[in-house]
């Protein structure tokens, strides 16, 4: 009977437990809401332009479908799932001409932001969306208007570029003419620079009209030059990358407008007249991120590399080496040391991992002259400023039991390569100063550790990546 009360309770507790996260949005914007929930569950949401309003819920989803359709009920927008990422957009379908011409297409970017390429597409990213808190866009456009965007991609998404240089020469009716001159009167010289949200201003005035616009996109070294060459209208378009600034230079029937942008003033609008022809052309430059920043939360930056460090005092010589593989998310440790009279050695094998922020945790099992040994060690690096404060904790259990608690307490700075900290270090009932200063060259390394009862330490030694 009891045995059966027990497992009645136990089923009841099972039953109870609640595996739903839970959700609460007060006057949120659709979108921010919607970008929530894609982060939460961590799976891609693509959201249409026309996606708009506000929400008041709160409620509770065991997956990404249930958020979805909980909270785009009573709304005019639907979702539907494509190669595993999900579409948030209007709720009537698309008519029959519209699904015979256009077919969605997914791109999956590896190097370049979707914001970035979404910029860099100019007139072209009305057919396009994208997921603020990934790497995929979606087009929507017939297939030539497609494959000529999978081209500009292409070009965009490559790695190793530092910048990109995006064009586009467009001729303006009479009446996009009249509109222009509201802002051009402000600018006698025809040359206006913008931010991003001001630019927007002139795409709305320009409209396609096939042929005679043209645009593109080339990739810029950090300090480079390059040359744009058009027909029509007949003109040289001279860019020069240095640094943070670029200038460029338009060139057309004798005469030249020059004109600089730097990261506040990424964008330039320039007027000219070809004949009886009116055109306008807009530049803009954008940035590549790292390859190490494209996927925060993803992709680690790698810390494979193997140390041999020797280090000696008044007292002993001792011989270290580590080999760690992973990232700087989670790796694997594995380190050996002895003292050159013999007196101790110890070979150990574990995991050092990214706790919070610079806030990492080691475990390891250790064997030490051949007993076993745990090790567990905290360090945690705060920057205020200039200076960095630094604190660690450190603890072994062998068979006899714990041994006392290890900690530092120091603050320091960087310069260049070199690291150098002082305060409090040992062991809790017995803290004494120290003074550390660490030099990281490439691949060679030199230590120099002073504490008030054994005096100086000094370290030399390598650190190879693989």
């Amino acid at each position: 009977m009891k045995k059966m009360i027990v497992v009645t309770i136990f089923v009841l507790l099972i039953s109870s437990l609640s595996f739903a996260t839970s959700f609460s949005y007060q006057d949120t914007d659709l979108m921010s809401a919607l970008h929530d929930i894609s982060q939460r569950f961590d799976v891609p949401i693509v959201v249409s332009n026309e996606v708009s309003g506000w929400v008041n819920i709160s409620f509770e989803a065991d997956d990404i479908e249930n958020a979805l359709k909980t909270i785009l009920l009573g709304t005019n927008y639907t979702f539907a799932k494509l190669k595993g990422i999900y579409l948030v957009g209007s709720i009537n379908s698309p008519d029959e001409t519209h699904a015979t011409l256009f077919k969605s297409k997914v791109v999956f970017l590896k190097d370049t932001y979707p914001s970035t390429v979404y910029e860099l597409l100019g007139v072209l990213s009305k057919y396009v969306v994208y997921s603020p808190n990934s790497m995929v866009m979606v087009i929507d456009a017939d297939a030539q208007t497609t494959k000529k965007i999978m081209s500009m991609i292409s070009k965009i998404d490559v790695p190793n570029s530092n910048r990109f240089f995006s064009y586009e020469i467009h001729e303006m009716t009479a009446d996009e003419y009249q509109r222009f001159r509201q802002f051009e009167q402000y600018n006698k010289s025809g040359i206006l620079t913008f931010s991003n949200v001001t630019f927007g201003i002139f795409k709305e005035i320009i409209s396609i009209n096939g042929d005679s616009d043209t645009f593109g996109t080339v990739a810029l070294p950090i300090i480079g030059n390059l040359k744009i060459n058009s027909t029509a209208p007949p003109l040289i378009i001279n860019v020069t990358s240095n640094q943070n600034t670029i200038g460029a230079t338009v060139k057309t029937s004798g005469n030249a407008m020059a004109f600089e942008m730097n990261p506040e003033k990424n964008h330039a609008v320039v007027s000219l007249k070809e004949g009886k022809k009116r055109f306008l052309i807009l530049t803009s430059v954008a940035n590549t991120p790292e390859k190490s920043e494209i996927f925060p939360g993803e992709e680690k930056k790698k810390v494979n590399y193997l140390s041999f460090v020797g280090k000696s005092n008044p007292t002993i010589e001792q011989y270290s080496g580590m080999v760690t593989y992973g990232s700087t998310d989670i790796s694997i440790i594995a380190e050996g040391e002895f003292e050159s009279n013999g007196a101790t050695s110890t070979i150990g094998v574990g995991l050092k991992a990214n706790l919070i922020d610079e806030m990492y945790g080691i475990a390891e099992l250790r064997l030490r002259n051949g007993q076993p040994v745990v090790y567990g060690e905290v360090k945690d690096v705060t920057h205020v400023g200039f200076f960095k404060f630094r604190i660690s904790l450190n603890e072994e259990w062998t068979l006899e039991g714990f041994n006392p608690l290890e900690m530092s307490l120091g603050t320091g700075f960087s310069i260049w390569n070199m690291e150098v900290f002082g305060g409090l270090m040992g062991e809790w009932d017995t803290l004494q100063p120290y003074f550390e200063a660490n030099l990281n060259y490439e691949w060679f390394y030199g230590s120099l550790l002073w504490k008030q009862t054994e005096g100086y330490t000094f370290g030399l030694g390598v650190t190879l990546p693989w």
